[in-house]
């Protein structure tokens, strides 16, 4: 593949991942910047070693991945993937049932998945299952309280302080 050659389109990604991931129990679909993939926890590793693994997608690089409090619905992980060699990306979304937040660790797969999974454990909750050290980053040690849910006991005060303003643009 040239240097030269463009990026993939979101429809491209699709069509390849509906292709090549069609016998895995998921959801392909699209946003407005990526490909999307939803799985279930007990099927994300088995999807993310075909992304990683497979020849047609070598999704080689972990861009980023952040939790998600959902709030009803559980808690949520989102991982943007992207591959060097083919120029495309996508994005896997791993929702987590109310009370039951684990997802398998990716750690041994994506080095970088170390960092982002032990901030998302200590921000939002969820337990990575095989984490060689889910230890906090931010807080100490000994605090169990997790910042960015949205039944933080400080939601409140940030709402009423402006901090989640919604009016359109930046008020700077």
């Amino acid at each position: 593949m040239s240097k030269t050659e463009a990026p993939k389109t979101i429809d491209h990604v699709v069509s390849l991942l509906q292709k090549h991931l069609g016998k895995l129990p998921v959801t392909i679909s699209r946003t407005a910047t990526d490909a999307n993939i939803d799985v279930a926890p007990g099927h994300f590793r088995a999807v993310i070693e075909e992304l990683k693994n497979r020849r047609e997608f070598d999704f080689n690089f972990l861009r980023n991945m952040v939790g998600i409090d959902m709030q009803e619905e559980g808690l949520a992980c989102k991982y943007q993937l992207y591959s060097y060699r083919h120029r495309q990306s996508v994005q896997v979304t791993v929702l987590t049932p109310p009370g039951n937040p684990h997802i398998p660790s990716i750690t041994d797969l994506y080095a970088a998945a170390n960092w982002h999974e032990r901030e998302a454990a200590e921000m939002v909750g969820l337990v990575f299952d095989g984490h060689p050290n889910l230890k906090n980053l931010l807080l100490d040690e000994d605090v169990r309280i997790h910042p960015l849910r949205k039944d933080h006991p400080l939601q409140k005060v940030e709402i009423l302080q402006g901090i989640e303003d919604t009016t359109p643009g930046f008020p700077f």
